[in-house]
């Protein structure tokens, strides 16, 4: 039994590290290279890794790969309680080590870009740099780091903008486990139309919240940045926190309230069990 909870973190580790590595890839390429220039771009990078994140792991955990998803599973009866936290972990190490292999990667690239751009990491500005590893609610690049930015996406918006995103996201993915839906998919591919419903979200919410989803996508890589000398950027985090309340709490409100909303309110409309044979 030992053995088989313990695949299932190495199975959450490695989802989540491909999620970071293809999903946080796409923003290195884009800002140090310009190579991807638009939100539908990117909504399609961060729907393709988690494609491919439950292609290659579904089948040693279940495919949580978001701290939200697994309380909201937990919440509902769907998940055992004295394995969340255990969950929580791996999926922060799986986004931590995806980060750091990024950094391996891109490390040199990035050094360059910051002194290009009179950027020095850990001083004001430099969330411009962190918001490739780290959600930074509102995107630094796109509407700003000044008090008008912030004027422009309170910090209401964004948690309401994330937690509605992960409601979402989670309901989906309920919809798609639903066995009496009437549009029911097989289980090759269930991962290609999550895929659709996180590209759609990172399209529309990627401006005010840079579209976070997952506390572990954002907690791992968040450590690395500490590690890394952004200080106070990486822990509390820019707006004093608030930012990290949108990109971290949030979710998991959402995760809740999705889970929660599938069961009550669209579930007992769905068509009755087939009668036994």
């Amino acid at each position: 039994m030992k053995d088989r909870w313990l695949g299932k973190y190495i199975g959450e580790a490695i989802g989540v590290y491909l999620i970071v590595l293809f999903g946080c890839g796409v923003l290195f390429s884009a800002i140090l290279f310009g190579v991807i220039g638009d939100f539908f771009s990117a909504g399609m990078g961060w729907g393709l890794a988690v494609m491919i994140a439950v292609y290659t792991a579904a089948s040693m955990s279940g495919a949580h790969f978001n701290p939200a998803v697994t309380l909201g599973l937990a919440v509902t009866k769907r998940f055992p309680w004295n394995q969340v936290v255990q969950y929580w972990i791996a999926q922060i190490i799986g986004g931590f080590l995806g980060a750091f292999t990024l950094l391996i990667m891109f490390g040199q690239a990035f050094g360059q870009f910051a002194t290009k751009n009179n950027l020095v990491i850990g001083q004001a500005g430099s969330e411009k740099l962190a918001m490739m590893f780290i959600p930074v609610s509102p995107h630094p690049w796109v509407i700003g780091i000044d008090q008008k930015a912030y004027d422009a996406v309170p910090i209401w918006t964004g948690f309401f903008a994330e937690a509605l995103s992960t409601a979402l996201l989670v309901m989906f993915i309920l919809v798609l486990l639903e066995r009496r839906s009437v549009n029911g998919t097989p289980a090759w591919f269930f991962p290609f139309a999550l895929g659709l419903l996180v590209c759609m979200i990172v399209i529309i919410d990627g401006p005010l919240t840079m579209t976070s989803l997952n506390p572990a996508r954002d907690l791992g890589p968040r450590i690395l940045t500490l590690l890394m000398g952004f200080g106070t950027i990486a822990f509390p985090g820019v707006r004093d926190g608030g930012s990290l309340l949108v990109t971290a709490g949030a979710p998991l409100v959402g995760g809740v309230l999705g889970a929660l909303f599938f069961d009550y309110v669209m579930k007992p409309f769905f068509p009755a069990e087939p009668a036994a044979a």
